[in-house]
């Protein structure tokens, strides 16, 4: 079974139908909103799995078998954790928090501080959900120009979301394939990510130190007010949120042990159902099963390249060129999974990238490159992340983040990011002796 799924011993297996229905199957999750097929990037990568079954590519039991169960449960488990602590009031105490400081430049730094933390904790997708509608009543009561206070949470919250190995879906998918150490791998990643947190402020400082203030008063003072109705005193229910930490608690305590990550997260979300004593059906109703079902099936169009042995043969063809010292291999590496992150969006490529990462010189080097690399590259445009996205869409109505409106900051911060994340990765693997 095992030679099968590999391209039957290096045979080839419907190559061609595979080739297509991939390259089919991108092209509609990548663009996002084709008109002629508006179906949205779950559904198009649910279609490109059926295709491969349907194909002959997979049979229908090796795609179950493709499915990788221990990253679909881990990011179940902390969504039904992140939901539980939103409904205790978590987000709203943060925000609350942050809403108390009269220095425009201070709000601006806090929100990227707290989405950033919270990120890394949780994962930053419904960080970003919750947290965005908070931004947007916080700036319009004090009468603050609100692109700058999305983009500083949206970059933020990749930029946290890169420290942890459940920080955000590709690291899930890494840490699952891998076997990293949870800790070590904090360890490694805390230096880059606070740089880089560090150079994102920096950059948010440079670009709209002119621009945080409205010039005119905002003139919409029913909405506003119905807004921040939205975050009040009652909604922090003190017990539901202590049972929410203690089931995070016991999480975190399970993936610092070494115990399964996966059943580490389904374990703490069974202590916050069952502890809460009340019927789930509200809780389970905002999991956004949408993306389970995304994460499912594109394992399935994946593991369709190789069992068609396509993965294989596209594998040797990268591994050609990261050729050279270790160093020249980094630097190769990085740019590739840059580019790669922006064309396929990052969970797909570290899908693939992973096919290969084993083969290379020092593969705990190169996961952790292909962690955090994948990871900051999702600030480089609007469309570079699920984040960013999510940030734009909810806040569509009141501020235009156009493509190169945040590309005009997302390009820059991005590239200085990971070329210093790089360097300091480097020197953290050569000083360890961990650098082959």
């Amino acid at each position: 079974m095992e030679e099968m799924l590999v391209g039957a011993g290096g045979s080839l297996r419907h190559p061609w139908a595979a080739g297509l229905i991939f390259t089919f199957a991108f092209i509609m999750i990548s663009v996002r909103r084709l008109r002629l097929l508006p179906i949205g990037r779950p559904s198009a990568a649910m279609t490109g799995a059926v295709l491969m079954v349907l194909f002959g590519v997979v049979t229908p039991q090796e795609a179950y078998t493709l499915v990788n169960w221990d990253t679909i449960c881990l990011l179940l488990g902390m969504m039904i954790i992140a939901e539980h602590l939103r409904a205790a009031g978590l987000f709203q105490r943060f925000s609350k928090l942050v809403s108390c400081m009269d220095s425009p430049f201070a709000l601006l730094m806090a929100i990227s501080f707290v989405a950033a933390v919270l990120s890394a904790i949780l994962v930053n997708d419904p960080v970003c959900v919750v947290l965005t509608p908070l931004v947007i009543v916080i700036c319009k009561q004090k009468r603050l120009n609100l692109f700058p206070y999305l983009v500083i949470l949206a970059t933020s919250s990749n930029i946290g979301s890169a420290l942890t190995l459940t920080g955000n879906p590709q690291n899930m998918i890494i840490g699952s394939l891998s076997g990293l150490n949870y800790l070590k791998f904090i360890a490694i990643m805390a230096l880059p990510v606070i740089v880089a947190a560090l150079v994102n402020s920096l950059f948010a400082w440079f670009y709209y130190r002119n621009q945080l203030r409205l010039e005119q008063p905002v003139n919409n003072g029913e909405r506003e007010n119905d807004k921040a109705e939205d975050i009040p005193e009652q909604m922090i229910k003190t017990r539901r949120l202590r049972i929410g930490l203690f089931g995070l608690g016991l999480t975190c305590l399970g993936f610092v042990t070494g115990f399964s990550m996966a059943f580490s997260a389904l374990g703490g979300a069974v202590v916050v159902i069952t502890f809460h004593r009340k019927d789930p059906t509200e809780l389970l109703d905002r999991v956004d099963w949408g993306l389970l079902m995304f994460f499912a099936s594109l394992f399935v169009v994946i593991g369709g390249l190789q069992t068609s042995g396509l993965a294989r043969v596209l594998t040797e063809k990268a591994l050609h060129l990261i050729s050279g010292d270790i160093v020249s291999q980094v630097w190769i590496f990085s740019g590739v999974t840059l580019v790669g992150s922006n064309l396929l969006s990052n969970v797909p490529y570290v899908l693939l990238a992973s096919q290969g990462v084993p083969a290379l010189g020092n593969p705990e080097l190169f996961w952790s490159l292909l962690a955090y690399v994948s990871t900051i590259a999702g600030n480089m445009t609007l469309f570079s992340s699920v984040a960013n996205l999510i940030v734009a869409e909810t806040a569509k109505d009141d501020c235009n983040m156009s493509f190169w409106r945040f590309a005009k900051f997302g390009i820059p911060t991005t590239l200085v990011s990971i070329t210093l994340g790089i360097l300091i990765l480097l020197k953290i693997f050569a000083v360890t002796g961990l650098a082959n």
